[in-house]
């Protein structure tokens, strides 16, 4: 299928990259539908979320484990059911990132990503329950924090 995005014009994506998220995500709570896509730049390749109906929001996003190994994401009960998984590991996960001018502050907010389940094809933002996970880690400064 055909989907018209922000950055790229329209382009093709597999029905299984298409994600429901009924409850939309955070700031964005009436964008139900989105897809998933990959792009490659000089052999580097990016993950986008794509508004389904709208050019925006289109977000780049990354896999926590990408840019912080030791990501161990920690869903409430409720998240879980939610997303209609067993464990954790039945999900992807994937983090919104935020690019300015220099790459050295790109941030990445680790502690609401956005969950996914490739079974049931649905979607959900999710504040983990990890206390020491920031909206906005930081992974090219020392210590993921500005100023270190």
């Amino acid at each position: 299928m055909e989907i018209n995005t922000r950055d790229f014009g329209l382009i093709k994506v597999e029905e299984d990259a298409i994600y429901e998220f009924g409850e939309g995500l955070y700031g964005f709570e009436n964008e139900k539908r989105f897809a998933i896509f990959e792009k490659s730049f000089e052999d580097i390749s990016f993950l986008y979320l794509q508004s389904f109906r709208h050019l925006d929001p289109c977000f780049l996003v990354f896999e926590p484990w990408e840019l912080y190994p030791d990501y161990q994401p920690l869903l409430s009960d409720d998240d879980m059911e939610a997303c209609q998984a067993d464990t954790a590991d039945d999900l992807i996960f994937l983090v919104i990132a935020t690019v300015p001018s220099s790459i050295e502050n790109l941030s990445i907010n680790i502690k609401s990503p956005v969950v996914l389940n490739p079974k049931t094809k649905k979607g959900r933002q999710v504040i983990l329950q990890n206390k020491d996970y920031s909206v906005r880690y930081l992974p090219f400064q020392k210590d993921g924090k500005a100023g270190s």
